[in-house]
């Protein structure tokens, strides 16, 4: 009898193990969402990286876009609205429990997870003022992050405690990092420079930067030192994002006469091309792994979401049709 109790009791742990494998298989990471208006209004979608399980996440008159993934890719933050009147909203990667999380009329944009999946850092301009704030997802409870008026958020550092921003013009313009639960905001560069993105290790912050009249690449400590330029080219350079082992950055170039995906190594060596096309191919990201590139191609005239592997081999495309398949997220 006991023996047969035993027999059960271990039977239904492998099963159990069973059931947590599969769901492993099927872990989140594998949805690439993507914002399309194939429906005729702009719409977020998710496929998955053999290009199937095509799905319309939000699917309403009311144009959604430009989803953003949370850390655990089990969230989507996106923008819904007109221009002049967006609002930053979260669901489930699924498409289900959508929530509002901005109500008044002003234009949102460029919101970012914290890594704790439980906060969103984002901008909202009213027409008169442009600033920062960050609303605590599960609560919907939102704080001004800075008294000084921002442009951009750039992300969070993986330790959750800084969020880099800039201020894009006038006296005040450069790159600022900013303790969201603190005072302490500390202003690191005071060139037009933007789009600050915090390595894997939060040591260190690539930016892009017009200080030598071109859009370049350039990456410095957390600090404001060791400062270095990365590329130099009379074209300019745009989409940068760190990989996930944080050697390298990933970013657009159109030094070879129209939009194509480089690499380059933080230590500055010559950018690999990974894209050789006469047409765009923009908007590249990193799978959460680093082993894949998901990027939007104009192969046919129209955008559409592509997949290669981290060296630019293996091409292979998820969406074909006549609408526009932009802003992967992964």
């Amino acid at each position: 009898m006991r023996g047969g109790l035993l027999f059960t009791k271990v039977a239904l742990t492998i099963v159990v193990i069973l059931i947590l494998a599969g769901l492993g298989c099927s872990s989140p990471a594998s949805s690439i969402v993507f914002t399309s208006d194939r429906d005729g209004n702009l719409e977020i979608y998710s496929v998955n990286a053999n290009g199937e399980k095509l799905t319309n996440l939000t699917n309403t008159r009311t144009p959604e876009f430009t989803p953003v993934v949370s850390p655990n890719r089990r969230l989507v933050s996106f923008l819904s609205g007109v221009p002049g009147d967006t609002a930053v909203e979260v669901m489930r990667i699924d498409g289900t429990e959508r929530s509002r999380l901005t109500q008044s009329s002003a234009e949102h944009s460029s919101q970012r997870w914290s890594p704790s999946n439980d906060r969103i850092a984002y901008v909202k301009n009213d027409g008169a003022n442009s600033n920062i704030y960050v609303t605590l997802v599960s609560e919907e409870k939102t704080a001004l992050l800075t008294s000084i008026g921002g442009d951009q958020v750039g992300d969070w550092s993986s330790d959750g405690n800084s969020v880099a921003f800039t201020v894009q013009s006038g006296p005040d313009q450069g790159i600022y990092i900013r303790n969201p639960d603190g005072v302490n905001e500390y202003r690191v560069t005071d060139a037009l420079d933007y789009n600050p993105i915090w390595s894997p290790d939060s040591r260190q912050l690539a930016f892009l930067s017009t200080r030598d009249k071109n859009a370049e690449i350039y990456i410095m400590d957390a600090d404001g030192g060791n400062l270095k330029r990365l590329t130099e080219s009379d074209a300019p350079e745009y989409h940068l994002s760190w990989s996930p082992n944080g050697q390298s950055l990933l970013f657009v170039s159109e030094r070879d006469g129209n939009p194509e995906i480089y690499t380059v190594t933080k230590s500055g060596a010559r950018p690999t091309r990974l894209t050789f096309n006469t047409i765009v191919d923009n908007q590249p990201v990193w799978s959460p792994g680093g082993k894949q590139i998901a990027f939007v191609s104009y192969l046919d005239g129209d955008a559409d979401i592509f997949l290669m592997s981290a060296d630019g081999k293996s091409q292979n495309r998820l969406t074909n049709n006549s609408a526009q398949d932009t802003n992967p997220a992964w």
